[in-house]
C-alpha cells in the first residue's frame, strides 16, 4: 500500500470570478479532488517553468477519501450500520456515542490507480465485519482520452 501524503503547508489563492467553478468541472472531469486537481496544475505550471518537483505516486482512494479536515478538525468517514443495512455514511470528528453502530469506512481502488490512464467509476460498499469497505472500480479511459 502507498504512503499517504498529508499536505501541511496552506497557501491561499485568490481568483476571478467563476474561476473556482471552472476547476471544480476539471476535477470531476480528471476524476479529482478540486484541491487535487490545483495541486497537479501548480506542479505541471513548475516543470513547465523549468522545476522538477519531487514526483508523487497517484493518490489512492483511502488518502483521498478515509479522512479530511473540515475547519481545522481531523474528520473519518464512519457509516451507520442497522442490521445488515448501511444506513448513513457521514465525515464526523469522532465516532457517534448515540446507541447506533458507526463503522470507520475504508476507501479502495480496484486495481493501483494512474490518472492519466484510468477513471473511478462510483463505488460500491459492503459490511466487512469491523468497517465498511468502500470500493472504486477502476477502469482504463477509452485511447481519445488517454
Amino acid at each position: 500500500m502507498t504512503q499517504a501524503i498529508r499536505y501541511s503547508e496552506a497557501m491561499t489563492v485568490q481568483v476571478q470570478p467563476g474561476f473556482r467553478s471552472l476547476i471544480d468541472k476539471a476535477a470531476l472531469a480528471a476524476g479529482s479532488k478540486p484541491t487535487e486537481w490545483a495541486r497537479q496544475a501548480l506542479a505541471e505550471a513548475l516543470r513547465e517553468a523549468g522545476i522538477d518537483p519531487a514526483p508523487k505516486p497517484a493518490p489512492d482512494a483511502g488518502a483521498l477519501y478515509d479522512s479530511r479536515i473540515e475547519d481545522g478538525q481531523a474528520q473519518q468517514r464512519f457509516a451507520w450500520i442497522d442490521g445488515d443495512q448501511i444506513k448513513s455514511i457521514s465525515y464526523l470528528g469522532t465516532r457517534p456515542e448515540d446507541g447506533r453502530t458507526w463503522l470507520p469506512v475504508r476507501h479502495v481502488d480496484s486495481e493501483p490507480f494512474n490518472p492519466e490512464a484510468h477513471w473511478r467509476l462510483a463505488p460500491s460498499y459492503s459490511i466487512q465485519g469491523d468497517h465498511v469497505r468502500c470500493e472504486y472500480q477502476v477502469v482504463a479511459k477509452p485511447m481519445e482520452h488517454a
